[in-house]
């Protein structure tokens, strides 16, 4: 007797505000026994896999590959010390991907488990960025013998937007994985040629992106070496709580005071004596007489929601955080559903929390807080891709959460930053002050200021340390005698060398450049550490004894060559390159194309960079 199977395809429908959402499951029939035909989603991580199964319920299964599971042969594989691949003209190299560590096994898993509850359909929702959509492709060839594959991707991890974009799949976007193919190969084939050339040296590895971002380091150390300190004095006096200093020099005085750059500080003199002097007078008489008072107002406008770089940056200089600790603590949050997408460089953000989050500052504060917004115009500016919106709350009622820790310090910083782009400016009352001292002929300078309305610094009140609210109460009539505190202060200081790059300088220096992109900001400088070119001194990165052989002696070999914009390790071409891979990424150029465009170029900067190599020895062949 033959029973036979009848499918029943069965909807959902949630109710989210003004939206309706339906996605579909179906059900096996068998005899009289019934069971569903689950449906799978696959994540990269098992945290975002456990917030997401909460969300569907009943008809699913939620399962996490653990980030890549398919990338170019590495390790044992045949082709691992392989560099490039050939290829026709037109097409890019086809090269055999193979299976990362662990990989295997867990898809060997998600598939038993897939074959064992009759899954048919599969719902890839990996990243919504290009590494994420090379994941999504490579699981799309794993498994689509098994069932239809679609692909879904969110900015946040909220049930609203998990569900819309299950009733809402689409195809595999073929531009973002070939941009994620060429920026591989790219990789690939510097990686490899130029760290077979670099170990000539006994120097580890270069690396496309990692070599121009040591450059930085290096070449700040080397400025900070070149930098011969210059001898000022200058004087400071407090009066009523407000700091002053004595003006010695006028900007076209013979003995102007300038920096290295040529800057005028007119607060500064060589003049050692004189200003011996002046110290002296303002100690025997101690009182100043206010000559001339100049009123205005300074608003201080909130900065826009933050982009990966941004919140590297606040992080370390307000938290005193490491790039590391903050993108670990930012994964988790994300992954728990409290933020959205980290690795972005846009500051645009969704109407409907703006809206939200507007309504909580009008009621906590009141609408004088309100302001006009900032950064959600999604202008992208320079080498911004504006692929994701900025890092905000996916909740932004809440300003902060029911849990103590890491992550609650760092959601209250990125809530703070998102609510105050909202918000009014701050504004400060200012008087410039001008005094004059029996006996001195120097003119005395001060400025005093206090805040009337506090705008968008009222979100960040718990980092705020006191901040003057009142003016001084001698007041600012013209004439009146101010009693000098406390004596003054005779300084006799040295101009500063630049100071070292930190973690989150060199970041944005690499943002400001264009080398680099968020999803590999901080992988490029760990790189750097892993391979003992720079270290960590505090929050200072310094270049070791290999980052400096390695800037200085072996990365001219592909710099000096002026037909291709400084040469294969320069800002300007590492610029370039990132720059085709976002044009491969929007669909503005053939990835083929660049392909072969850059793989020319590489060959022959290789090549004369191995000729120029024979013309003296190496240390390696010195030392043997």
């Amino acid at each position: 007797m033959v029973i036979r199977a009848v499918s029943r395809t069965c909807t959902r429908t949630r109710a989210f505000g003004n939206h309706l959402l339906t996605y579909v499951y179906t059900v096996c029939v068998l005899g009289e026994k019934s069971r569903v035909c689950l449906k799978l989603v696959i994540l990269e991580s098992g945290a975002k896999a456990r917030t997401i199964k909460k969300y569907l319920g009943k008809g699913w299964l939620v399962d996490a590959c653990n980030g890549h599971v398919q990338d170019l042969p590495s390790g044992k594989s045949k082709d691992a010390s392989k560099a490039m691949w050939s290829s026709k003209s037109g097409e890019l190299p086809k090269p055999p991907w193979s299976w990362t560590e662990r990989a295997q096994r867990v898809m060997d898993k998600i598939i038993i488990k897939a074959e064992k509850n009759s899954v048919s359909e599969f719902f890839i929702a990996t990243d919504p960025d290009r590494e994420g959509e090379f994941i999504a492709w490579r699981l799309s060839h794993i498994l689509s013998s098994l069932g239809t594959v679609r692909r879904v991707s969110f900015n946040e991890i909220t049930e609203e937007a998990v569900l819309t974009a299950i009733s809402e799949p689409r195809e595999i976007d073929m531009s973002l994985v070939n941009a994620a193919i060429v920026r591989r190969l790219m990789d690939r084939l510097v990686g490899f040629r130029c760290s077979k050339f670099c170990r000539s040296w006994r120097l580890r590895s270069m690396g496309r992106v990692q070599t121009p971002t040591l450059g930085y380091i290096v070449e700040r150390e080397e400025e900070r070496e070149a930098h011969i300190p210059k001898e000022y004095n200058s004087v400071t006096v407090i009066s009523n709580g407000v700091d002053c200093n004595v003006r010695f020099h006028e900007s076209n005085d013979p003995e102007a005071w300038v920096d290295d750059d040529g800057k005028h500080f007119p607060n500064r003199t060589s003049n050692t004596e004189r200003a011996s002097n002046v110290n002296d007078l303002l100690n025997d008489h101690r009182e100043l007489r206010l000559q001339d008072v100049r009123a205005s107002q300074v608003k201080r406008k909130p900065q826009p929601p933050f982009t990966t770089d941004t919140m590297l940056q606040n992080s370390s200089s307000i938290l005193g955080w490491s790039i590391g600790k903050t993108s670990t603590v930012a994964s988790s949050l994300y992954q728990s559903g409290h933020i959205t997408y980290i690795r972005t460089d846009s500051t645009r953000t969704n109407e409907n929390a703006r809206t939200q989050v507007r309504d909580y500052v009008k009621n906590k504060f009141g609408e004088e807080y309100l302001g006009g917004g900032v950064g959600e115009s999604g202008k992208k500016k320079g080498n911004v891709q504006d692929a994701h919106e900025a890092i905000r709350p996916t909740n932004p009622k809440n300003s902060s959460l029911d849990t103590e820790g890491d992550e609650n310090v760092l959601y209250r910083l990125i809530w703070s930053r998102f609510a105050a782009s909202q918000m009014s400016s701050s504004v400060r009352e200012r008087r410039a002050l001008k005094f004059l001292c029996e006996d001195v002929e120097e003119e005395i300078t001060g400025t005093s200021s206090w805040r009337i309305h506090s705008g968008w610094e009222e979100v960040f009140s718990w980092n705020k340390k006191d901040i003057q609210t009142q003016p001084p109460k001698i007041g600012f009539n013209e004439g009146a005698i101010w009693t000098i505190d406390k004596d003054s202060i005779l300084s006799v200081d040295f101009t500063k060398p630049p100071r070292r790059f930190s973690e989150s300088s060199i970041i944005q220096m690499m943002k400001k450049d264009g080398i680099g992109r968020p999803s590999t900001y901080v992988t490029t400088v760990s790189k750097l550490q892993d391979r003992g070119y720079i270290s960590k001194e505090g929050s200072s990165l310094s270049p070791t004894k290999n980052g400096r052989l390695l800037w200085t002696e072996v990365a001219p070999f592909y710099n000096k060559n002026e037909v291709y914009g400084g040469g294969l390790f320069s800002y300007e071409f590492t610029s370039r390159m990132e720059d085709n891979l976002d044009h491969i990424e929007n669909g503005d150029a053939d990835a083929a194309t660049k392909w072969e465009q850059f793989s020319t170029i590489f060959r022959q900067i290789h090549n004369d960079a191995l000729e120029r190599r024979r013309e003296k020895p190496t240390l390696r062949q010195l030392q043997f």
